[in-house]
């Protein structure tokens, strides 16, 4: 009889992983309770899954078509030597910068979710006095993260059209790329326009404000507060580093 009435290990994993898929779905247009059912019993592991595949997938499709052959024609126009063109080729032709750009975007996008959810932690739990742990802040972030799936089918049509390996949904559209600009202040303007006004970006601080908001027990305006506080100290830091790094062309 109980072999009956019990479900076994088997079904109950199928059905774990497919609340997962609906989750991550439902998140988009219902997020506050996604959220309250993650709060009652966080996972994480399907959404990270389809963050990384989307990263392998992206990184997959743009190296041989945009990445590549755009360092390879910012190496030839720095004046190199053949034999420093030669050396240089193993890393830009051939499976290899392949396997390494996609073991790359794969542990890289693993790795920031983490370090992000950390931040977020160690913020929101030790310095405000939220209530919660961080599996529960790591399934807000990665949750919140499968926003780059729709970003992924808009953007990287537009990245193989304009053989560019960015694609703009942001204000920065409005002006012209600083790739031949050396005022600090124009690229700095652009990188930030493009960090805080871009509509996925956008998206995913609404989800993340909502998932801390429902994990730490915090109102809703103290919530967008501090993820807005924390992505305009890093959309700064971006435009800064861009703006001084940057090395014009042309």
């Amino acid at each position: 009889m109980s072999d009956l009435t019990t479900p076994s290990v088997e079904t109950t994993e199928r059905t774990g992983w497919m609340n997962s898929l609906r989750r991550v779905v439902r998140v988009v247009y219902g997020p506050a309770q996604v959220f309250g059912e993650l709060d009652r019993r966080p996972d994480w592991l399907v959404p990270l899954i389809i963050c990384v595949l989307v990263a392998a997938i992206g990184s997959w499709i743009l190296l041989p078509t945009v990445i590549l052959p755009a360092q390879r024609e910012v190496l030839e126009s720095r004046g190199l030597t053949e034999e420093q063109l030669e050396a240089a080729r193993p890393w830009l032709e051939g499976s290899r910068p392949l396997y390494v750009g996609l073991a790359t975007a794969v542990v890289f996008t693993a790795l920031g979710l983490v370090v992000v959810a950390g931040i977020l932690y160690l913020i929101c739990a030790m310095l405000l006095g939220g209530d919660a742990n961080f599996v529960r802040t790591f399934a807000v972030i990665v949750y919140s993260s499968v926003i780059v799936v729709p970003e992924s089918l808009v953007k990287i049509p537009i990245q193989l059209i304009t053989k560019s390996a960015e694609a703009h949904t942001s204000l920065a559209l409005i002006l012209s790329s600083p790739g031949a600009s050396s005022v600090f202040a124009y690229r700095f303007l652009y990188r930030f326009l493009d960090q805080v006004s871009d509509m996925f970006a956008i998206w995913k601080f609404i989800l993340v404000a909502v998932g801390i908001s429902v994990m730490f027990k915090f109102p809703r305006r103290k919530s967008y507060y501090v993820v807005g506080a924390l992505w305009l100290i890093w959309a700064l830091g971006v435009a800064v580093v861009s703006g001084l790094t940057h090395r014009p062309t042309g």
